[in-house]
């Protein structure tokens, strides 16, 4: 062998014993050695013993009671999907309180200053807001104690309690010199999901209506403020669903029906567990071509409220998720709607919580999938195929999952921040300003400066048949980049959709 030759061998000898170590380091502990004596035969259940024995007998440690049962359990659990999980006998109690607890609060938006609270604004009929308190309001005492809070979540922390508990503020108004004490019984706080409810224009009568989330006031919310601005004369709606995570399904349906026929259907659910029951075998294959076979579906129907009879565009973007996407895929099927914005999250699953070890412990497992009603075709009168609301593992190229708007209007981050921002504002001002009974002069820009609600707002002009405003430069209109396409066009990720209102 040429010498040259067995220098290169030894060095790639010595490359490889070092690399062998660096593997073995990784590990951090000493490699011995694999021993052969699992048979694969055994099947699952022997595996899992065997494992369980040897880490008995042989690991370093001795494991704790349960320590195994529930590694194994949470190791299943999480091999299934993102929401599926294993609450172990420690955590159980406190997952039920996080679900179904009840607080106390006063129902004020808070800042501070020096350490004492003052009231941003209080929120429509609660407790404070019947007491009399107002924006600007400064609370010099709690319960007869002078305040001196460190951060805001503390000042919180004594504020709400138990339903029902009362509470002393000692009150700085500005104009008075006086203290004003006001005694408030703490109630359970519903926060409201219908915000900025409004006609954009008094001479165009097109309304907007955003819903943040849906919870037990939803329904009885959107109908008051539907019917509000009905009696106003509103002429078309815009429903902005953007950054709604969804809430409870039961009111989403329920909101559905504000636009719906009788026996319309809003949803679709399909669970394996349903189509097995009614003999199905096709569902215990997993085979691609029957994954969802008709058997497993319950249909979800309207029940003739059909209150709402205007043309709608609804707003949706990568923060419109789970009840939200319910809601505007029943619409959108039925065309009771017109969809802008950007593709919705994807998050349509139902999670199950079933109790294991006598109610000990339990699994939060995922059970069924959303889909939209499907929409007719024109032509043959049929039902066109659901669509899956829920992605799960489906790449971002597949559109068969979520909604898909029929303009795409994709918005930068720092426009979306800007008119995010200036709702909000002009909404607070709003509440201020009835809070306080004095007439509202705030300037209407919500259709002129954020862009996807410029869009739905030309667009309804244009069903009505209303000539369309000149066009005017949106905020930040030099670093827009707004995109219009046809539902087929390529759509933001869920981790890029822009956020904002």
């Amino acid at each position: 062998m040429d010498p040259r030759d067995r220098r290169e061998a030894i060095q790639w000898s010595a490359a490889a014993l070092i690399g062998l170590g660096l593997v073995i380091g990784a590990h951090q502990g000493t490699f011995v050695g694999i021993e052969s004596s699992f048979d694969p035969q055994a099947g699952e259940l022997a595996a899992l013993a065997e494992a369980k024995t040897v880490i008995q007998s042989r690991w370093v440690e001795s494991p704790s009671d349960g320590q195994l049962r529930d590694g194994a359990l949470d190791g299943m659990a999480r091999t299934l999907d993102a929401f599926s999980a294993y609450i172990p006998p420690v955590e159980t109690k406190e997952f039920t309180d996080s679900t179904t607890g009840v607080f106390g609060g006063l129902g004020i938006l808070i800042g501070l200053d020096k350490g004492q609270v003052v009231v941003i604004c209080p929120m429509e009929n609660t407790p404070a807001w019947k007491a009399g308190l107002l924006p600007g309001d400064r609370v010099v005492k709690v319960n007869g104690v002078s305040s001196n809070f460190k951060s805001v979540e503390e000042a919180v922390g004594v504020l709400k309690g138990e339903v029902g508990s009362k509470i002393e503020l000692q009150v700085a108004r500005a104009g008075s010199d006086a203290l004003q004490t006001f005694h408030v019984e703490r109630a359970q706080i519903q926060i409201h999901s219908v915000k900025g409810t409004r006609l954009l224009d008094p001479e165009t009568k097109i309304g907007y209506l955003r819903l943040t989330t849906f919870n037990g006031a939803t329904f009885e919310d959107t109908k008051a403020a539907a019917e509000a601005l009905l009696e106003q004369g509103m002429r078309g709606l815009i429903l902005d669903l953007r950054d709604n995570p969804g809430g409870l399904l039961d009111q989403a349906v329920r909101v559905a029906n504000l636009w719906l026929e009788d026996d319309a259907v809003i949803l679709s659910t399909w669970s394996r567990e349903q189509a097995l029951e009614r003999g199905d075998v096709r569902a215990s294959t997993g085979s691609e071509g029957d994954k969802f076979p008709a058997s497993g579906y319950q249909h979800t129907v309207a029940n003739a409220l059909h209150l709402i009879k205007v043309p709608t565009v609804i707003l949706i973007d990568g923060g419109s998720a789970s009840a939200s996407e319910v809601l505007g895929g029943a619409l959108h099927d039925h065309e009771k709607a017109y969809m802008i914005g950007t593709r919705s999250y994807g998050k349509g699953s139902v999670q199950t919580i079933i109790g294991l070890q006598g109610g000990k412990a339990a699994l939060k497992l995922t059970t069924q999938y959303y889909f939209t009603p499907g929409r007719q075709d024109p032509v043959t009168g049929e039902r066109n195929k659901r669509r899956r609301i829920h992605r799960g593992t489906l790449p971002e190229t597949d559109l068969s999952w979520g909604l898909i708007p029929d303009q795409l209007v994709e918005v930068s981050d720092e426009v979306a921040q800007q008119t995010a921002r200036q709702e909000a504002d002009f909404e607070l001002e709003m509440l201020k300003a009835k809070a306080l009974k004095v007439p509202f002069q705030g300037e209407e820009r919500l259709h002129k400066d954020d862009p996807q609600a410029k869009r739905a707002y030309r667009h309804l002009l244009q069903t009505l048949g209303d000539p369309l405003p000149a066009e005017t430069a949106p905020v930040g209109s030099g670093s827009i980049g707004e995109v219009e396409s046809g539902s087929t066009a390529p759509v933001a990720s869920p981790s890029d959709a822009k956020k904002g209102n």
